[in-house]
């Protein structure tokens, strides 16, 4: 297994360093529930929730974009409310510090209405110049 991607032995650690990131983000924060449970919210919209306990992250999501997430396997469906729309990561090692932040990017957005940020594999937004097309 390669060095960087290795898992730790404290999640909880791994969690608090997903909190400390999301903290610095514009208009998100983190409150703290009696349970040990951190609710990151955007203003009023609750963007997910981490659990130090368990090592993981879950966040709501509209049912298609919650079955293209397990699809690809970019999430797994929500181990509480497995008849829900929502998502969960476990947060093991460095990697999952990556996809679990991509995660909380794209609920941050999509709370927001951002669209998705561009990717290569967008279709073209502009069809192809032809020769009379002004350069």
């Amino acid at each position: 297994m390669p060095m960087y991607d290795r898992r730790v032995a404290r999640p909880d650690a791994v969690v608090d360093d997903v909190a400390n990131e999301l903290n610095t983000w514009p208009g998100v924060r983190i409150e703290r529930r009696e349970d040990g449970a951190a609710v990151v919210l955007y203003e009023d919209s609750t963007l997910g929730v981490l659990y130090p306990e368990r090592g993981a992250a879950e966040l709501p999501f509209l049912t298609a974009e919650h079955d293209e997430l397990v699809e690809h396997g970019d999430a797994e469906p929500d181990e509480l409310t497995p008849d829900s729309s929502g998502v969960s990561h476990d947060l093991r090692g460095p990697s999952d510090v990556t996809a679990v932040l991509e995660l909380f990017d794209r609920r941050y957005r999509e709370v927001r209405g951002e669209d998705p940020p561009y990717t290569s594999e967008d279709p073209d937004e502009y069809p192809p110049h032809s020769s009379q097309d002004p350069v």
